[in-house]
């Protein structure tokens, strides 16, 4: 057997430092998006409270700092159970199980809870999050769908951030239910920022951000959609979306099976 030549062992040696190089530089940027994410909420709490603690702040004024906390104290736990979830998620997926037994859960109700839960941070910028209610009962009636319910509600939750971020200011985000003969969905529909045919390829990879979208908002992980597109293949389901110029359209995708 040849052994092999001084010259190759070089040139293999040096593209793995190149290698290493870019996998160092990538982790460094991606724990400093993390940082500032992690920073960002957690400063403007501090801020409002110092201001509710002034006499002279008027009470109305102190209504809206409140409003404010709640709105980054979501951002923070949002940002706080991804990253959680994560190598958790991971796990699941190689066992090819749940952790947790899947449940019936009435995803009406998960649906406006998680609505109520970031009208807040939508409210900052003139949005409204509405759920149609007559769509789901519509496609769900009175059964309930069998899922782990912290999975898809943070799965759920992932993608109306996003909605939240790079929506239009002083627009509507729809949430509403779909279904065919063999699969039924719950879908979150905002105009915003466009999604390119490319980046439509991309966008459930992880660590992956459009152009658009870091130019609206700087920070950021890349792991959200990601995170919800591996959900939803532990509920032997899918995440697709579909755009029309400016309008995004995801859709969190169920086999029909896990109604009951």
């Amino acid at each position: 057997m040849n052994e092999p030549q001084p010259a190759t062992l070089k040139a293999e040696n040096e593209q793995l430092k190149a290698e290493l190089a870019q996998v160092k530089a990538a982790t460094n940027q991606y724990l400093q998006n993390v940082a500032h994410q992690l920073t960002a909420p957690l400063g403007a709490i501090k801020w409002s409270i110092e201001a509710l603690k002034d006499p002279r702040v008027p009470l109305s004024r102190k209504s809206k700092l409140l409003s404010s906390i709640y709105s980054q104290a979501t951002i923070l736990v949002h940002l706080i159970k991804n990253f959680a979830l994560m190598s958790n998620l991971e796990a699941d997926l190689e066992l090819g199980q749940f952790r947790e037994k899947p449940e019936p859960i009435d995803v009406m109700k998960l649906a406006i809870n998680l609505a109520n839960d970031f009208q807040p941070q939508a409210s900052e910028q003139g949005l409204k999050i509405l759920v149609d209610e007559v769509a789901f009962s519509n496609v769900f009636g009175s059964k309930r769908l069998a899922i782990e319910k912290n999975l898809v509600a943070q799965a759920i939750s992932n993608v109306l951030e996003n909605a939240v971020k790079y929506a239009d200011s002083d627009g509507t985000i729809r949430v509403s239910a779909w279904s065919d003969d063999s699969h039924v969905g719950i879908v979150v529909e905002s105009s915003g920022i466009p999604i390119s045919d490319k980046e439509r390829v991309n966008i459930f990879a992880r660590g992956f951000r459009g152009a658009a979208a870091r130019q609206k908002v700087a920070a950021g992980t890349g792991i959200g959609l990601y995170l919800a597109s591996r959900v939803m293949t532990l509920h032997e389901g899918s995440i697709q979306l579909e755009t029309s110029g400016r309008v995004s359209r995801f859709a969190l995708i169920f086999p029909r099976k896990r109604l009951r």
